[in-house]
């Protein structure tokens, strides 16, 4: 347990290691000032830059001791067509360090109380890394204060055991330097060596990081002081499941597609979940765009503002092209519709974009992106494989059938009778997902290492409400 304590904090080191913006001052027209947190009775430096008649833009920054001035980059552009609303984060910047846990939650309630004292009205929200999850914490909690959300590389989001397995693949060495300093090189050398191990130490990996975020005599005697692991714990110990889906507010979302915090992966999973919204990728650019690309983040900020509506994903049918096989080969591609693919010793296979009937994966490695399965009988069948699927959509009398098998589920919706069967020792990773069996709706979100037989009990975790299923699914189910 020690060793997994001294590898969160490595971790979590990791996740706060962003670059530290050049010291400098504010444009003109900001004026700052420091006001009384009501919930602690401590000081928020907050800056304001007022523009008569024009909407109010709220910017929520991410990890690091720069705070809002991570976004000076684009300020300028901003301030011409917006009044502005900047914090330092409680624990950041110039605002003072609580001795109490950092949350989503907590933050969120403290721009509520900010928006509310000075904006007066509606406002438009740009969250980045740690401040897109406060932000989309607060487009939930206060619906009718949102006129409109703008996530940029939104951190904490994944399961903490998904989210570990991603920094345990970040290379020792990334251009731009300054985004990952010695501590990550010395971290990911040691993630790079036990990421081969990952499925047996992940599971008690997140459970040591729950109890770095719920323990006083954790933070006492580990991280009272540092406000980055403070926050960090409370970011990636948060559940965001029930909330994201029932979000109303329009969502646009950018992202670096060499994010090596907050993986790309991120954001198509929020795209599939959140009903109204668009994501857009920017080439060669890391986690923080408003360093790497100021001026085509700043413009995409403008354009976001003013667009009418997100453009939603979209999944081009077509044709059914019967049967896919793929034996013996690597790298292959699979688009639009198929009544099935089988899969026998392929290695890096992806499906994207498509609509399937029947799954089969035997010695292979696939991975899913926008995926539909609606089929008559089992919609996966899984023997010693490996599948990853983001934003994946079930509709069977059965869900899966899996022997000797790891999936990792990231934003997975399941409307089945019945999970299925599994032996062998297989093992799921559950990120935002939800199952429907008929009656309740269970959350999918966690490490889930069942017993051989029936899943079904295994899966029924958190109940997140009722629902239904098509009466053809349910006279079927076996």
């Amino acid at each position: 347990m020690l060793v997994l304590f001294r590898i969160s904090v490595i971790v979590l080191g990791l996740i706060v290691s962003v670059a530290e913006a050049e010291i400098s001052d504010y444009p003109p027209g900001f004026v700052e000032s420091a006001v009384t947190d009501p919930a602690s009775g401590l000081p928020v430096h907050i800056m304001i830059s007022r523009k008569a008649d024009a909407p109010w833009l709220v910017l929520i920054h991410g990890l690091g001791q720069s705070a809002a001035k991570d976004w000076l980059p684009v300020l300028p552009v901003l301030a011409e067509s917006y009044q502005l609303l900047l914090l330092d984060l409680p624990g950041f910047g110039e605002s003072a360090r609580p001795d109490t846990a950092l949350t989503p939650k907590k933050y969120s309630e403290l721009v509520h109380w900010l928006v509310k004292v000075n904006a007066h009205a509606p406002v438009f929200v740009v969250g980045h890394s740690l401040g897109g999850a406060i932000a989309l914490r607060y487009s939930h909690d206060y619906p009718d204060e949102v006129i409109r959300l703008l996530l940029i590389d939104a951190a904490g989001m994944l399961q903490t055991s998904v989210f570990v397995r991603h920094l345990s693949k970040v290379p020792s060495h990334v251009e731009k330097a300054p985004v990952l300093d010695a501590l990550i090189a010395k971290g990911s050398q040691l993630l790079n060596h036990l990421s081969g191990r990952a499925q047996d130490w992940t599971a008690d990996f997140a459970r040591t990081m729950q109890a770095l975020a719920g323990s006083d005599i954790a933070r006492d005697a580990l991280y009272k002081d540092n406000s980055n692991i403070n926050a960090a714990l409370g970011l990636v110990n948060e559940d965001f499941t029930p909330l994201i889906r029932n979000i109303k507010t329009p969502v646009w979302m950018l992202w670096g597609e060499q994010d090596p915090i907050a993986p790309v992966r991120t954001g198509v999973a929020l795209q599939w979940l959140l009903p109204n919204a668009q994501l857009e990728i920017l080439p060669k650019v890391g986690h923080t765009p408003m360093e790497d690309a100021p001026t085509k983040t700043g413009d995409w900020i403008l354009k976001s503002l003013r667009d009418p509506q997100p453009v939603p994903r979209t999944i081009a049918i077509g044709k059914q092209q019967g049967d896919g096989v793929c034996k013996d080969q690597v790298n292959q591609v699979y688009k639009g519709n198929w009544r099935s693919l089988r899969f026998e010793h392929c290695s890096y296979a992806r499906i994207e974009n498509a609509t399937l009937g029947r799954l089969i994966v035997e010695r292979s490695t696939v991975e899913l992106v926008n995926v539909n399965i609606d089929a008559k009988e089992v919609a996966i069948e899984a023997s010693e494989a490996n599948i990853t699927a983001t934003g994946l959509q079930i509709t069977a009398p059965q869900a899966w059938s899996v022997q000797n098998s790891r999936l990792d589920l990231a934003a997975v919706s399941v409307k089945s009778a019945q999970l299925g069967q599994q032996k062998g020792g297989s093992q799921f990773f559950m990120s935002l997902g939800h199952w429907c069996d008929g009656v309740n709706e269970w959350r999918l979100h966690g490490v889930l290492t069942p017993q051989d037989g029936k899943l079904d009990q295994q899966f029924r975790t958190t109940r997140d409400g009722g629902c239904t299923l098509e009466v053809t699914n349910v006279l079927n189910a076996k």
